[in-house]
């Protein structure tokens, strides 16, 4: 089936998810922004026929069946309450909610409404990450002992980045940590705990998340104050992996002794994975992903408001 989107906000983002619609074969049929000359030039830019100064346009449209909302995560859970008390699906961008009760109540919601809601979250349906979830499951490099992540996007423009209730790096990037190990590893337990530094101003700059899934060592440290390495490695107990620019891989590196194995998986817009699975889903009639569920995102919430607090 062809579902029909409605996008909410012409943040940068928007642009990469939009190309993922489009490769899906699913269809732009408005776009809307707080602004409208913004939402205007990007419906022009990519022939989409309508563009709207105001969200509630978006959701009072007949012709939209689920909207992908990626304004400021401040007002996620308040668009995303208002798409589906206008009986639309739902994709948002993370976090879904900045408050885990939240998180809950919207997931209810959703199902009280009969629409499907689903936190975006590319990572987990990579090529990439299909593979090594594979390898984990069936033990091909033996038990996986440690993960180790590093990823950095320094001097973020976005004036709401540099808020303390919902920017800095815990805020805008820690779920692709968290919901990608939760899904690679299905862990019965989860003990976090975090370092971090602050602007001036209270936002946090730089993080170091440490877990452990199980049994399984994990460091995750992000930063927005200055660049860094960008990749995951893997340990295993006869071998690892390499995963450069792990939240939206493309290739990874498999080392055992001396022995070096590349897998590459061209692709020119990785959001198109996340969005052929919406499209299954939904053509299924559900109304949660089986792989980004609802309690895979708001452990991530509660996970979350643990380290801010740690902070």
């Amino acid at each position: 089936m062809q579902l029909h989107y409605g996008l909410i906000s012409c943040a940068s983002i928007t642009d990469r998810f939009l190309h993922g619609i489009l490769e899906n074969g699913d269809i732009i049929e408005a776009i809307a922004s707080r602004s409208l000359i913004k939402a205007q030039e990007k419906a022009k830019q990519y022939a989409i026929p309508k563009a709207y100064g105001s969200y509630e346009e978006i959701y009072l449209d007949p012709d939209v069946d689920i909207v992908y909302i990626s304004n400021n995560n401040a007002n996620h859970v308040k668009e995303i309450k208002k798409a589906l008390s206008y009986k639309k699906h739902v994709i948002c961008e993370k976090p879904i909610a900045l408050d885990p009760e939240d998180g809950k109540d919207l997931f209810y919601y959703a199902r009280k409404q009969g629409c499907f809601l689903m936190e975006a979250q590319k990572s987990l349906f990579l090529p990439v990450m299909q593979d090594i979830y594979h390898i984990i499951k069936t033990k091909q490099l033996g038990d996986l002992h440690q993960v180790s992540l590093s990823s950095s996007f320094p001097n973020p423009t976005a004036t709401w980045m540099h808020d303390p209730m919902q920017g800095g790096v815990v805020y805008g990037s820690a779920n692709y940590t968290i919901e990608l190990l939760d899904y690679l590893i299905e862990p019965n337990t989860i003990h976090v705990s975090a370092l971090g530094t602050k602007e001036e101003n209270g936002t946090c700059n730089r993080v170091s998340i440490s877990m452990i899934m199980d049994d399984v060592l994990i460091n995750s440290t992000i930063s927005m104050k200055g660049d860094t390495k960008k990749q995951a490695i893997f340990y295993f107990t006869n071998g690892y992996i390499e995963v450069p620019l792990y939240w939206k891989a493309r290739e990874y590196r498999i080392i055992q002794q001396d022995h070096i194995k590349r897998i590459i998986y061209p692709c020119r817009y990785e959001m198109k994975y996340e969005v052929l699975h919406i499209n299954e889903c939904i053509s299924k009639g559900l109304l949660e992903s089986p792989v980004m569920s609802a309690q895979r995102s708001t452990i991530c919430c509660q996970l979350v408001d643990q380290i801010i607090r740690q902070i």
